[in-house]
């Protein structure tokens, strides 16, 4: 399936908001989104970020032109310097894309540790050069498909700005994404009762494949990203993720060839024997095997 990933601002030099440290909405939407799409591509799907040279409603249209089944638009918050968390937003009537915004929402403030601000439906934005304007968002009303605009942190915040243009917090944001997309396909295709051959839009989707960027940004080794990124941060309430890395660094459990966990595949009886094996050596029961 391709996940078109739009890292808001960036046309024409367009800074977008600026901290009061002179961080800029457009670096870290950047950063962000080349980190989100190595992740999908970890995750067997395949990313595609949107050219900066186009205006946001004309993102949307290019991403639908190229196949992508669902849109990701990056931004960060601007208001008062007190103001805080993340919020997203969907484009009014669009209930996939509502259901979109609520499962990354909650992924994203449950890795983040971030205040939710809640989803948002974009018949009540209105931008501050309009405040009568009432036709929505244009990356979201122009792309047929679920889309989801988040607003990550406020920018405006000297604490959040500086959060925003921490590594490891980018990091965090994006592989919160990729689990709240990666969680809602999956439930999308249960919804369907088996007929996993089409994606939330009705295309067909891809076999998995590499990421890559309208802008020729070539993405990170998928080696170099988190273990188990198909391992959602949500569940069992966050303990799930924390267990599985705890018992990884032990050398108890290890995971798949490709880095993935797979929490809902059985388990073999010669799996099951391995993993005892490897917790009564860690134990020095057993000798390690060569």
């Amino acid at each position: 399936m391709k996940i078109g990933i739009d890292p808001g601002h960036g046309k024409d030099g367009d800074p977008g908001a600026i901290g009061p440290y002179g961080t800029k909405e457009a670096d870290i939407t950047q950063a962000i989104a080349l980190q989100l799409g190595n992740y999908i591509l970890a995750l067997g799907q395949e990313a595609i970020l949107c050219y900066r040279s186009l205006y946001a409603s004309e993102r949307a249209q290019d991403a639908s032109r190229k196949g992508c089944e669902i849109l990701i638009s990056l931004h960060t918050n601007a208001g008062s310097s007190s103001a805080q968390g993340i919020e997203a937003w969907f484009a009014h009537g669009n209930e996939e894309g509502k259901r979109l915004a609520s499962g990354i929402l909650g992924v994203l403030t449950a890795e983040t540790g971030a205040v939710s601000r809640g989803i948002k439906d974009d018949a009540d934005w209105r931008p501050s050069s309009d405040p009568n304007w009432t036709g929505g968002m244009g990356v979201l009303r122009y792309f047929p498909g679920p889309a989801v605009l988040l607003e990550l942190l406020f920018i405006s915040n000297p604490v959040e700005e500086k959060l925003l243009a921490s590594p490891d917090f980018q990091q965090k944001c994006a592989h919160a994404i990729a689990c709240g997309v990666l969680d809602f396909i999956n439930s999308w295709k249960k919804g369907k009762s088996g007929n996993n051959s089409k994606g939330p839009s009705g295309r067909d989707s891809g076999e998995p494949g590499s990421a890559r960027s309208s802008d020729s940004v070539d993405p990170l080794s998928a080696q170099a990203l988190d273990p188990f990124p198909d391992l959602s941060p949500t569940l069992w309430e966050g303990k799930a993720r924390k267990i599985a890395l705890a018992l990884r660094d032990l050398g108890i459990i290890t995971g798949y060839e490709d880095g993935s966990f797979r929490p809902d595949r059985p388990i073999t009886r010669m799996e099951t024997a391995s993993l005892i094996y490897r917790a009564l050596t860690y134990l020095g029961k057993l000798y390690p095997l060569e």
